[in-house]
């Protein structure tokens, strides 16, 4: 007899509760990662039903070379995200120290100061670009041949919307240190379908420059949830951490950068490696193919997606238990995590098989993209999910010596190398992609060190710390 539907779902939900967080009912820090994640399960579900669809609905809307395009443009607006200098994710272990220590005053001072902060900086920033943005011949930048005053106001409004959203991001910051990333997913979910919504039912109406009405909607939709969701938390719930001038302390600024300016080096990195291939790709080959390689990296990353409901609550977990010095609790979790990522890659296996299918389904027949490109993406994944599981670990706990120097010579020689492979070796995105999975097994191999050095008390150099 067949099991029904709901039963199904039922018991895989069980399965994977018990795989990963069969803890004691007693401990208080796995109650609140186990809520976190029974209630981000449907928040997930929905959001990357929003974000797939938003794919083929954009591929209506603009022809796939826009598309790329205005993949390109986010991936170098994100570029200027490095300027908060590791602010967010330093201020996330920050906050969960505090509030480890039930110090919700220093939290507020935390928070206040680094809203000041990033004040400064985007101000600074804006003024900049407002300057610069004059003289830059942005088709040459995005290799396009677009219409350049829609072009150059697209570029305009995205980079205003990222100003917009680089000064809120605390916000996210306080929901992870407070074990709610269920609300951050449901922030970004709420703009994701916004975006979706807008497109799909207004875009037709907009004849003219329908590229910078697709460019304005996706890129403000975000920053104006976070925005309102921001007004609606810190006059109810986090009333008490509400930012204010007389909680701002810029003598604390360097506990924060101390941790910070780690991360911020860490963060150029992940921005050179991920979103700077929308660039190369666009520069060296072509926008057709920067859409090409986006539809497939983000079927693919729909796994580390759900990997991520898992690891997200534990970032601060981990902050929370090695401050407290809980050994215990921490080898538990990485073990339990690590069974859950076998049973990803299988999932991983199963799209890589079926993902001419997929593709049909969810794309239509219209575009092809290269079997290569799913083979290398496939293998990448592989090794993120496992490196991921340590990476949070090590950002938890703020070990970040060895990351941030990985991370300098991976700044240094990503571009050479990827021209190498890509131009003088003529392997195109190939050649990209597998420079991607090169450094993400060598990343794995030193965080598994890491992490064993670590939790064996066997650190004799500053670097593994």
């Amino acid at each position: 007899m067949k099991k029904k539907p709901m039963v199904m779902i039922k018991n895989y939900t069980g399965y994977f509760r018990g795989l990963i967080f069969k803890l004691n009912s007693s401990d208080e820090r796995s109650r609140a990662i186990i809520s976190n994640i029974l209630k981000s399960l449907l928040v997930k579900v929905f959001s990357t039903i929003v974000t797939l669809s938003l794919i083929p609905v954009s591929l209506q809307y603009i022809e796939k070379e826009s598309y790329g395009v205005w993949l390109t443009i986010a991936s170098v607006i994100t570029w200027f995200s490095v300027f908060d200098f590791g602010l967010s994710n330093g201020l996330t272990n920050r906050l969960t120290e505090a509030f480890a220590e039930k110090d919700d005053g220093l939290a507020t001072v935390y928070l206040s100061t680094t809203y000041f902060i990033l004040l400064l900086i985007t101000t600074i920033l804006f003024l900049i670009y407002i300057l610069v943005s004059p003289l830059v011949n942005w088709n040459n930048v995005f290799s396009t041949q677009m219409d350049s005053a829609i072009l150059e106001k697209t570029v305009n409004i995205t980079f205003a919307s990222f100003a917009f959203l680089f000064i809120l991001k605390p916000i996210v910051s306080l929901l992870m240190a407070k074990q709610k990333h269920f609300l951050a997913n449901i922030i970004q979910v709420s703009g994701n379908l916004a975006a979706l919504a807008l497109i799909y039912f207004l875009g037709p109406m907009i004849v003219d420059s329908k590229f910078l009405f697709f460019g304005s909607v996706l890129a403000f939709s975000y920053p104006f949830f976070i925005l309102v969701f921001s007004i609606i938390l810190y006059s109810s719930e986090y009333r008490n951490f509400c930012p204010g001038i007389k909680n701002i302390d810029l003598s604390y600024s360097k506990n924060l950068f101390g941790l910070s300016i780690k991360f911020f080096v860490i963060q150029i990195c992940v921005i050179v490696v991920l979103t700077g291939n929308n660039f190369l790709i666009a520069h060296f080959i072509d926008n057709s193919n920067v859409t090409y390689y986006n539809i497939a990296y983000r079927l693919y990353s729909i796994v580390s997606i759900f990997q991520l409901m898992f690891l997200q609550p534990l970032w601060s977990g981990f902050t929370h238990a090695y401050t407290l010095k809980d050994y215990s609790w921490i080898r538990g979790v990485i073990i339990k995590v690590n069974k859950m990522n076998f049973v990803l890659c299988l999932l991983l296996f199963g799209i890589f098989i079926f993902h001419n299918q997929i593709y049909n389904i969810w794309i239509g027949p219209q575009i092809e993209i290269p079997w290569e490109i799913d083979l290398l993406l496939f293998l990448y994944f592989v090794f993120y999910l496992f490196m991921q599981t340590y990476v949070y670990f090590i950002n938890g706990i703020g070990a970040l010596n060895l990351q941030a120097t990985l991370s300098i010579v991976t700044i240094i020689v990503q571009i050479p190398l990827a021209y190498l492979l890509i131009e003088i070796a003529k392997l195109g995105i190939s050649g990209l992609l597998i420079l991607n999975i090169f450094w993400v097994v060598v990343s794995l191999v030193l965080w598994r060190m890491q992490y064993g050095k670590i939790m064996t008390g066997s650190i004799q150099k500053r670097i593994w710390s």
